[in-house]
């Protein structure tokens, strides 16, 4: 049996937090579902992890050096991941400076903690929008039409979320579409409250 089930976020799991990033898994998104302990993922998050982020899991990454250090101080980040800085690491890889994760060579972010690990700090690399970026500017939209007092919330909640993401991850994108999605949102509403009024003076 395989260790993981692709598949599409649905509503069952929309809105649960990812094992490894924690990010919350939003409609449509790739996720990865254990099929040892049914932990929800994102399914590049499980990529670049090598497995499951629940610590005894069947599916969990191979144990590879174990840090007593950083589970003593009760670090956030995976033992199972966690390479000392003074163990040679394998020829390629480098140990991340924050959750001392192994890192090749040459990767712009951590796979486990999201830090930026190019020299001068700076993420490089491509992005992608935020999931719930494009739907906040869609429902916005939408709301200048009808609708405002459903759209104009799930256009700020939509936002608030994919501006949440790209917080914990440069890899994510789409600042601008978030916050004319949260825009709208706030006119949305504003012209359901002008519309009330206008029919109660009528």
């Amino acid at each position: 049996m395989e260790d993981v089930r692709k598949l599409k976020a649905n509503l069952k799991i929309q809105d649960k937090p990812c094992g490894w990033c924690q990010s919350a898994l939003q409609l449509g998104d790739d996720a990865a579902l254990c099929n040892a302990c049914s932990k929800e993922h994102h399914a590049r998050c499980w990529e670049s992890n090598a497995g499951c982020s629940t610590a005894g899991c069947a599916s969990a990454p191979l144990r590879r050096l174990d840090s007593p250090a950083l589970a003593e101080a009760g670090s956030p980040f995976p033992v199972a991941a966690s390479i000392p800085l003074s163990q040679g690491l394998g020829t390629g890889y480098m140990a991340c400076p924050r959750c001392r994760a192994e890192v090749m060579v040459g990767s712009l972010i951590c796979p486990a903690c999201k830090m930026i690990t190019s020299p001068d700090g700076i993420y490089h690399g491509p992005k992608t929008n935020a999931p719930g970026a494009v739907q906040a500017l869609v429902f916005g939209i939408i709301g200048l039409v009808f609708c405002q007092i459903v759209l104009g919330p799930l256009a700020i909640a939509k936002a608030s979320a994919a501006k949440k993401a790209m917080a914990g991850d440069p890899s994510l994108g789409g600042d601008g579409l978030a916050t004319a999605g949260m825009v709208l949102g706030i006119v949305d509403l504003a012209l359901f409250l002008i519309i009330i009024m206008m029919r109660m003076n009528r």
